[in-house]
Formats: structure tokens, C-alpha cells, sequence
């Protein structure tokens, strides 16, 4: 059995600004964090002909606007080139962020890119490097908005291997705008074995009865947004000599890696100490990194004795925050702290508490009570009790 591969990614968003640096940031790594998020695409490139890939799938959002930045254009267009002179075409659809609007001006492409048009798939029949014929489906967005269940688009197809590329939402995912609503039901009935999806730009990958419906995420996170962080890049996908479509396998290919760091600080003894932690919690993440330029958003928690600390007055301390940024930045190397925020809230003494006659020192009583009582729920009483401690404590 002889493989061969292709490359699946998605969500690209050349061209996207990187606001959400944060203002700590200084100028200089706000530079170098712009110059190696470019790398990314390079990467990608250098990735598909690494893996000796037969050809790329871009599953929409490939620019981050619809009025495309120029300078992402020309890099794009380099790209393609590099590609198409290492004999690997490409497949792309378009998604909300860079519809086909009609009467759009666009660089001339190499023969070996094929762009699918808005409102009906379209196939190409590709025969892999170990002789397994693949159809190649998919369509683009017309606008900047679909409202459209795609996936029956594609009932017509057939083939033993048939790669669907398509820019939707599976399952309603509230992290991203609803566009091209599509099912989890849907895919599996469709006759796909591969479906190259794109608009969630978290990684995911699922089987089907036919093979897999796969996201890659975004190439290149952008912010501090859950979905934006960790590891980004594309997935390699391998089809035996007779059809089979197996797993997909994840390749980074970002240079920068955004990350939200929790520091539990709710045994640091004095604001002097917060730093420790950080930059402890920082080393941590940065071993992981894989070489990648980190750049974090540092979120204090816990509860803790140290007012300073506690959320509704931590915006009174720029000082500390102002040395938290320098020292992390001698720990991540060449990243940074974009953020620091505090959802740490007062310590609270339970014995006191008991003795006073509020709410909480009520509650605490009735849940001694009835956690003296025979064959007493312990811990769901402990974790109520832990539940009541945060959220009135966190209050006061």
C-alpha cells in the first residue's frame, strides 16, 4: 500500500491587522510579532513541499477582508507560484471575510489554482502521485453573508474519493457567525469521504461513516480569544492507493502563538511575590511553544488576603503591572504580556463567618447541618459550599 497526501487549510486572513496587541506592547515586538506572523504562509508552502503533497486545499477566508490588502495579495500570489513550481495545485473557496464579489479586480493565477465559484460546486478530478483518483469539490460565498445550508450542493457528486471544500459553521459553533449552517447529519449523508471545512478556527476532527469532516484551524491566531490560541497551522491528509482517506495529521505552521495564562496566586503572601508566579506559569508555557514568539494574556485568580490583588481595585496598581510586563518579557525571550486582568476575589476566614448573622454565615450553618447528618451527600455539600464562598464571597 503506497500513500500519497494533500494539504487541508483554512482561514488564512492575510492581510489582518493584529489590533488587539494590547498597549503594553512595545513597538518594537509589535514589528516582530507583524514580520513573523507573515511567516506563516511561508511555511505552509514550505510544509506542502516537505510532505511531497499532490495538491492544497483552502477552505475560504484566505484574506481577512473583502478589499483585499494589496501587500497580502502580492504575498499570497508569490505563494501559489512557489507552489505551482513545485508541481502541487490548489483548490480554493471563498468564505464571508473574502467573498467573490462580482466586478472584483484579481491577479492572474497559475494554471494549477482553481478557484470554485459562488453558488454551485464545482469538481476537478485529480489523479494522486500513488494513482488514486480524488475529486476535488467545493464552492465560495458570493457575499459577505450566507445564509444557506450548502452541504446539499454536493448530493450530485460521486467517486471512490470525493474531498468536499466548503467554509460553514457545523452545529451552530456560537464562537463564529452562523453562515452556511450546516449539520453534523449532513456531512455524513453527503457523498464526501473528506470534508475541507473552514470557519472555525479552532482544530477539529471528526469520522463519518464515508472518512472525516476536518477542521484546521486558523493559520495564524490573532488575539487573545480561546479559539485564537495555541498551536495553528494545517492538516496533512494521506489517501491509500485505493481511496482510503485516513486521519488527518496536524502541522504547525505559526510563528506566533497567543496564549491566555491563568496564575493562581491565592498562596503568594505579598504583592511582591505575584511576579514569581507569573513568570513561573510564562516558563511553562514558553517550554511548550515549540519555538514559537509568545504572547500571553495573564489573568491573576484565586482568592487571596492581598487587596491589591482583588478585581474591582487591581486597574490601581499600573506600577506592578508595569513591572509583571518587563520581567515576563526577559522570560518569554523575544514575546510579551499583551494583557494583565484580575478575577481574584477576598479570602474569606469560614470560621468567622459562621458566627455572623448575614447570608453567608446562614448558608454555612444550614450546610454543616446537613452535612452532619447520616449518609449526607459530603461532597456535593463541599462543592456547594465552594460554589457559595466564591460567588458571595466574590461579591463583597
Amino acid at each position: 500500500m503506497t500513500m500519497a497526501r494533500f494539504l487541508h487549510a483554512a482561514d488564512l486572513h492575510l492581510g489582518s491587522p493584529l489590533k488587539s496587541l494590547g498597549d503594553v506592547v512595545s513597538d518594537d515586538v509589535r514589528q516582530r510579532v507583524l514580520a513573523r506572523a507573515k511567516a506563516a504562509l511561508d511555511n505552509l508552502v514550505a510544509t506542502a513541499r516537505r510532505e511531497k503533497v499532490d495538491f492544497v486545499v483552502l477552505a475560504g477566508d484566505v484574506y481577512d477582508q473583502a478589499e483585499r490588502d494589496p501587500a497580502a495579495e502580492r504575498r499570497f500570489l508569490l505563494a501559489l507560484r512557489d507552489l505551482d513550481a513545485a508541481g502541487i495545485s490548489v483548490f480554493i473557496a471563498h468564505g464571508n471575510h473574502d467573498p467573490l464579489v462580482e466586478g472584483m479586480n484579481m491577479a492572474a493565477l497559475p494554471e494549477s489554482v482553481a478557484v470554485f465559484p459562488a453558488g454551485q460546486v464545482t469538481s476537478h478530478t485529480v489523479t494522486m502521485s500513488n494513482g488514486a483518483e480524488v475529486v476535488v469539490a467545493g464552492v465560495s460565498y458570493g457575499s459577505t453573508e450566507e445564509p444557506s445550508d450548502l452541504v446539499p450542493l454536493f448530493s450530485g457528486l460521486s467517486g471512490r474519493t470525493v474531498v468536499g471544500v466548503l467554509h460553514t459553521n457545523v452545529g451552530g459553533n456560537s464562537q463564529h457567525g452562523n453562515y452556511a449552517p450546516s449539520t453534523v447529519e449532513g456531512l455524513s449523508d453527503a457523498p464526501v469521504h473528506y470534508w475541507a471545512l473552514g470557519h472555525i478556527h479552532d482544530q477539529m476532527i471528526n469520522q463519518t461513516p464515508r472518512g472525516w469532516w476536518a477542521y484546521p484551524g486558523n493559520l495564524q491566531g490573532r488575539h487573545a480569544k480561546t479559539t485564537e490560541c495555541g498551536p495553528k497551522g494545517v492538516l496533512i491528509v494521506e489517501v491509500t492507493d485505493d481511496g482510503q482517506v485516513l486521519k488527518p495529521r496536524p502541522v504547525t505552521c505559526a510563528e506566533v502563538r497567543f496564549e491566555r495564562v491563568i496564575v493562581d496566586v491565592s498562596n503568594v503572601s505579598s504583592a511582591a511575590e505575584v511576579n514569581d508566579a507569573v513568570n513561573d506559569a510564562l516558563a511553562d508555557v514558553l517550554a511548550t511553544a515549540d519555538g514559537a514568539m509568545v504572547m500571553a494574556r495573564v489573568e491573576l485568580a484565586g482568592a487571596t488576603e492581598l487587596d491589591v490583588l482583588w478585581s474591582d481595585s487591581h486597574k490601581s496598581w499600573p506600577g506592578l503591572v508595569e513591572e509583571l510586563c518587563a520581567e515576563a518579557a526577559g522570560v518569554l525571550g523575544g514575546g510579551a504580556v499583551t494583557k494583565v486582568v484580575s478575577s481574584c476575589i477576598p479570602r474569606i476566614d469560614l470560621d468567622a463567618e459562621r458566627e455572623r448573622n448575614t447570608l453567608l454565615g446562614i448558608v454555612l450553618r444550614d450546610l454543616d447541618q446537613r452535612a452532619s447528618e447520616p449518609d449526607a451527600p459530603r461532597e456535593l455539600i463541599d462543592a456547594a459550599r465552594d460554589i457559595l464562598v466564591q460567588e458571595i464571597g466574590g461579591a463583597r
